[in-house]
């Protein structure tokens, strides 16, 4: 039986660095991701992109603690808030190019990359991904 957060542990290490910030991983993703569709070209038009970039590595971080601890914790419930419909209101079936574009960039920066690989990511990630949108559709539910 394998053991998904540590296979996605070591590739985030590989790919990433062990806790350090990745410049070129970071300038990769988001140059993929900003060019995957004109809506997420739009959405970051006005973007501090270095302010983004860091939030980018500390997200994972969140995403990965909501994995394992299976609860909420105070940075992705503030991640879900600042996304969602009352803040940036960033469409829900972005967050799976989100995902896609993330794991695309993986596979670049990880020597060892594999399909093990890509599943540790999905699936260590997906929690996330899932509350993202979660939270979008709560917040945007209209009061009855």
């Amino acid at each position: 039986m394998e053991d998904f957060v540590s296979t996605f542990r070591a590739s985030h290490r590989r790919a990433l660095g062990n806790g350090e910030y990745s410049v070129d991983f970071i300038q990769h993703f988001y140059d993929v991701f900003v060019s995957s569709s004109d809506e997420v070209q739009e959405l970051f038009r006005h973007t501090d992109m270095s302010a983004q970039k860091a939030m980018l590595h500390d997200s994972l971080e969140y995403m990965v603690d909501f994995f394992v601890a299976r609860q909420t914790n105070p940075q992705i419930e503030h991640i879900a808030q600042i996304h969602g419909p009352a803040g940036r209101n960033i469409p829900p079936h972005l967050y799976d190019l989100w995902l896609d574009c993330l794991v695309e960039s993986v596979r670049k920066f990880d020597p060892q990359f594999s399909k093990s690989t890509e599943i540790a990511w999905r699936l260590v990630l997906s929690p996330g991904v899932a509350y993202m949108k979660f939270v979008h559709a709560r917040d945007s539910e209209s009061p009855h």
